[in-house]
């Protein structure tokens, strides 16, 4: 076989090159001293020429026709020759052939798995397919960009061994014998796991009194057919009164949790996921009854939900505090735990014959028979489209066919034979990768670039039949499908995903403030979560509402539970449970500037950053960021000792001219932001006795004395807003930068878009009706 590489396509320049001729030597002339292999200033390199994608053309362009380089202070062109080169970028920045990359895009980690998932008929969560797959690694770009999403011989050895694991996992039946429901008890005196130094075994029960979970050690335990099963547990809290002080749990029921694991490979992680958790009833013994989904292999276990993470540290400051006795020691410790008196394992339960991944893998309602050639050719025809996610011709299926007859001489099993035949056409290029034409996209290029946008996973099967009927090309059909894509519940994957990228949620925790002092409570209601929580839900409240986008920017709501409304210091009647908040008149926190997930993440965890929130808002929100700071500058380190404030130092940083016409536009809604303190809580002054912070500022010509009325104004500056989401969206769907001819796109669909007051999921539909998402 070719090698992966060899398959990949390539982009051919010789038309263009000869088109545009004059820009490399006007480039190489004027610009390469400050922007080539020695000395790349803004982080912008042009001495290759044909690795400048669309949108830098497009900047080359306005820096050209505006005279804005080469610097004034340099050798400069003729009128004539800068407008003859203006103009042939600007054709540059349009020509498809030249502005937009290859239309291969290798799908990422999330798009793997979900793929392997519907390819395979692997629903559980409990199995993921890409856990042994290198991180993607993407600097400064969403997680779908081509030019990021690179492939080395050892990623693909990987993808060859996480499809066969992936297929092993799906096609495990070691006999074509119809399973029946069996039931199995256990003894759980006999359970292991846990920490043994706080488990106490009886004759017929076990009491679990620390970390950890504890399952039979059985080998009956393991299930060797997938399927539904229900898990019977006989529980009781115990021993709640041993000592003279409380014990975790302090207040409450004794809970005890149910779930299920999947063990790796020697050296390798197990899988393992909760279920739920139940209230015990203390020195009473009760049925627990729940149904689960286990692969084959995987076995439940039990744990103490509630309990002391380490008892021994409890017994330790108890003895300190004088309120146990020296003898009382975590040798013997005798807390409140779980007692468990019986285990039943029954199943499978509404067996399926045969089991679904089978039906998924080979579209058949019953067990293939192998030793048909034609009903093996029919087979790998079938499963190869599904793969490829287009129609295949008979040419495409020679080499898998005669691979499969070669693994069957070796193996003497068809079996086995198409699970290494099928791994090896899902570590096939057209399987890893999504194609894309330049132009118009044909119907199941169509079809994937809605699928993969909405679902981060391949078609379903009436995508499929739309696409090979070629109905999905007609607007009213495909208009429909989109609003069924968006409405069912796997666009909860664009949510997470765009979202969490677009807002930089996933910097969100690689930062984190010291577990003692003013930030303990970070971690002690678990915030992080919390306040990731708040904003995702926040996300998906304006988008399936279709409410308008400037509530980004300005709102009088939020979603709260009690860990964040104690936080905010905002009155609150709940629970653990998010639920919408109307925030009072006037609320610091309306729009996602009082968020505290923005708040920490644009902190370092311990001090906040003005510039960095600053840059943020230009950024993520304006879509205008400022170019990276000069190389000879140094970093501006804040000193908060009480001898300067933030706004001081950055007075004086302005001073150098080469930060200057940057930091004028950060650093006011930066500072702005300062009466937010590292994880977002509201704060009048840096410490206790320090200097109290003001927030005014000023912003394109218009001031602004608090951080309600900055929000305002950037309300009022929505038409720019959506300019930038729905260029974020667009580069999100598309795969790479966008160039001149989408940024025209980009600038009409905001503009209609007012006419729906700017209402996202209206914005959201305009965006993929339009030439700019159905288009390479």
């Amino acid at each position: 076989m070719k090698s992966l590489l060899a398959l990949l396509p390539t982009l051919s320049f010789v038309q263009a090159e000869e088109s545009f001729a004059p820009v490399k030597p006007f480039l190489t002339t004027y610009c390469v001293e400050c922007h080539g292999p020695n000395k790349q200033k803004g982080e912008v390199r042009l001495d290759d020429i044909h690795a400048i994608d669309g949108a830098l053309w497009a900047n080359i362009y306005d820096q050209i026709q505006h005279s804005e380089m080469p610097p004034e202070d340099e050798k400069q062109p003729s009128q004539e020759k800068r407008a003859l080169i203006a103009k042939l970028v600007d054709q540059i920045s349009r020509d498809d052939s030249f502005s937009i990359s290859t239309g291969y895009r290798r799908l990422n980690r999330s798009e793997y798995s979900n793929t392997v998932r519907e390819l395979l008929g692997l629903k559980s969560e409990l199995y993921d397919p890409a856990a042994r797959i290198f991180e993607d690694e993407i600097d400064h770009a969403f997680d779908t960009n081509a030019h990021e999403l690179v492939i080395s011989n050892e990623l693909l050895l990987e993808y060859l061994d996480s499809a066969e694991r992936s297929l092993r996992t799906a096609l495990y039946l070691d006999s074509f014998d119809p399973p029946s429901t069996k039931t199995t008890s256990f003894n759980p005196s006999k359970f292991k796991g846990g920490n043994q130094r706080y488990t106490t075994y009886k004759k017929k029960s076990v009491v679990f009194r620390g970390p950890g979970t504890l399952f039979s050690k059985e080998a009956s335990q393991k299930i060797t057919v997938a399927g539904n099963y229900r898990i019977t547990v006989s529980a009781a809290g115990v021993d709640r009164d041993n000592y003279p002080i409380k014990m975790p749990p302090i207040s409450g029921p004794i809970k005890v949790s149910v779930g299920s694991r999947l063990d790796g490979r020697i050296g390798e992680e197990s899988n393992s996921r909760h279920i739920k958790t139940f209230d015990l009833k203390d020195e009473e013994f009760e049925t627990i009854e729940i149904e689960m989904w286990l692969e084959k292999g995987a076995y439940p276990w039990v744990r103490f939900a509630n309990g002391a993470g380490k008892p021994a540290a409890t017994i330790r400051s108890g003895i300190r505090r004088k309120k146990l006795k020296p003898s009382e020691t975590p040798k013997n410790y005798r807390g409140p735990g779980v007692e468990i008196a019986s285990f039943t394992i029954e199943g499978p339960l509404d067996l399926e014959w045969p089991p679904a991944t089978y039906k998924t893998i080979f579209h058949t309602d019953e067990i293939p028979d192998f030793d048909k050639a034609k009903v093996r050719a029919d087979l790998i025809k079938k499963f190869v489209t599904r793969a490829y996610r287009r129609p295949v011709k008979e040419a495409e299926l020679q080499d898998y066919q005669i691979y499969l007859n070669q693994q069957h001489r070796k193996t003497g099993s068809w079996h086995e034979a198409f699970i290494k035949t099928f791994a090896a056409v899902m570590s096939s290029p057209d399987f890893l990768y999504i194609k894309e034409p330049i132009g118009e996209l044909p119907p199941f290029a169509l079809a994937n670039r809605l699928s993969y946008f909405l679902w981060s996973a391949m078609p379903d099967l009436e995508l499929f039949k739309l696409a090979y009927t070629e109905d999905l090309l007609t607007p009213e059909v495909y208009a429909a499908q989109i609003d069924r894509l968006i409405e069912d519940p796997r666009s909860s994957e664009f949510v997470n995903r765009f979202a969490t990228q677009w807002l930089s949620l996933d910097v969100l925790g690689t930062m984190r403030p010291g577990t003692k002092g003013p930030y303990k409570a970070y971690y002690k209601g678990r915030y992080e979560s919390a306040i990731r929580t708040e904003t995702l839900t926040y996300f998906r409240h304006i988008l399936f509402e279709n409410q308008p986008i400037g509530d980004f920017l300005d709102s009088d709501y939020t979603f709260l539970n009690n860990t964040l409304a104690q936080a905010y210091d905002i009155p609150f009647k709940g629970d653990a449970a998010f639920k919408k908040v109307t925030l009072p008149e006037g609320s610091i926190r309306g729009g996602l500037l009082g968020h505290g997930s923005i708040l920490s993440l644009t902190s370092n965890g311990v001090e906040t950053l003005p510039v960095t929130r600053g840059h943020w808002v230009l950024d993520e929100l304006l879509g205008i960021p400022p170019p990276p700071p000069p190389e000879e500058v140094p970093a501006l380190v804040p000193d908060l000792s009480g001898v300067d404030t933030p706004r001081a130092q950055l007075v004086r940083h302005r001073e150098d001219p080469s930060c200057f016409e940057c930091h004028k536009q950060m650093d006011p809604i930066g500072l702005a932001l300062e009466n937010f303190d590292v994880i977002g809580r509201y704060r009048e002054k840096y410490e206790k006795r320090g200097p109290k912070i003001d927030p005014a500022g000023e912003i394109k010509g218009s001031t602004f004395k608090t951080l309600p009325k900055l929000r305002k104004l950037l309300r009022a500056r929505e038409h720019e807003f959506a300019i930038s989401l729905t260029s974020k969206i667009a580069e999100y769907a598309k795969g790479r930068k966008l160039n001149r001819n989408d940024l025209e796109l980009v600038e009409q669909i905001a503009t209609q878009a007012k006419a729906d007051d700017y209402r996202f999921r209206s914005l959201l539909r305009r965006i993929l009706m339009s030439k700019l998402m159905r288009n390479r």
